[in-house]
């Protein structure tokens, strides 16, 4: 006899598991673009795919999943990101020993010089929104082409190019103007 609703479930877990297995290899070699090393990147994909099968169920069949899955991973790369700020190996500590140097780090011809640039470089991108600084971030820090990211955004290699060079023009105003 069966049960009511258990070929509803049936159908969803195989839905589920068909969307994982189209958009996995996707989401791994963002992962490992991002990540520094291998292993962060498989840390990374491992908490995507937690969270995937965790909150799958939720996910109305026929939907299109990748989306969702971008966003997941990008909140598992920034939850990285920021773990790896709080932990300072003692290979870069010799670097912050400015703090106990018997002359001020301001003294320093570099110091101004680097502090300027960063200084200067984030007034730039925080005068940018949000969308201007991930498309930014994932063209030149992370790689992606301009085809990868009209997939993954969902809209037309045109429009991609058009957002990026108004992006970069806004930049370029900010920094001269």
């Amino acid at each position: 006899m069966k049960q009511p609703g258990k070929d509803k479930d049936t159908k969803n877990d195989k839905w589920i598991e068909e969307a994982w297995k189209a958009h996995s290899p996707q989401i791994y070699n963002l992962c490992r673009m991002s990540c520094e090393s291998s292993e962060d990147a498989k840390d990374v994909f491992q908490n995507i795919a937690l969270r995937f099968f965790k909150c799958a169920k939720s996910i109305k069949y026929g939907d299109s999943v990748f989306p969702w899955l971008f966003r997941v991973f990008r909140n598992c790369f920034y939850d990285y990101v920021r773990f790896r700020q709080k932990m300072m190996p003692f290979s870069i500590a010799s670097d912050v020993v400015g703090d106990y140097m018997a002359l001020p780090a301001e003294s320093s011809v570099f110091y101004r010089e680097g502090n300027q640039k960063n200084d200067e470089l984030q007034r730039v991108v925080n005068s940018l929104s949000r969308s201007d600084r991930e498309l930014i971030d994932m063209t030149f820090h992370k790689g992606l082409s301009t085809e990868e990211l009209s997939v993954l955004y969902g809209v037309s290699f045109s429009a991609i190019t058009k957002r990026r060079k108004s992006a970069i023009k806004r930049a370029r105003n900010v920094l001269l103007g």
